[in-house]
């Protein structure tokens, strides 16, 4: 086994382990943490980086990810309005963080951490009070 097989392994068994080990709001939690992680990431990278580096593509490609994770989440039978909201606010993230990434600017980026802030932190109480 080479050494990116054995650290995508490594790296699959330790986000297993943290699922295994928490609830549904922990995980969510978990995911909406990397997602503002990976666009902060990003939002950096473009103000201070080369044109083309890994950390900007590892953190644009991490961070559309974890949104469709927090998409497929949502119950839409027995969430409604929330999860059409929430799922109209990662679509609006999404639409940014490409085109951002596209053309090198960090404006649209920057409104769509404060949703996810906003997002994360709601969460955080939420899933303190379960």
């Amino acid at each position: 086994m080479n050494f990116h097989a054995m650290m995508k392994e490594y790296k699959t068994i330790d986000v297993q382990s943290k699922l295994e080990k928490d609830n549904p709001h922990e995980f969510i939690k978990i995911v909406l943490n990397e997602l503002l992680t990976n666009m902060k990431t990003l939002s950096m990278a473009l103000k201070e980086g080369p044109k083309v580096s890994s950390v900007k593509s590892r953190a644009f490609s991490q961070s559309l990810a974890s949104i469709m994770v927090l998409q497929s989440s949502l119950d839409f039978e027995n969430g409604q309005p929330i999860a059409g909201n929430l799922n109209d606010l990662y679509n609006y993230c999404r639409t940014e963080i490409i085109k951002c990434y596209k053309e090198q600017t960090t404006e649209g980026l920057e409104s769509s951490i404060l949703v996810i802030t906003d997002i994360f932190e709601a969460w955080v109480e939420i899933s303190n009070s379960v």
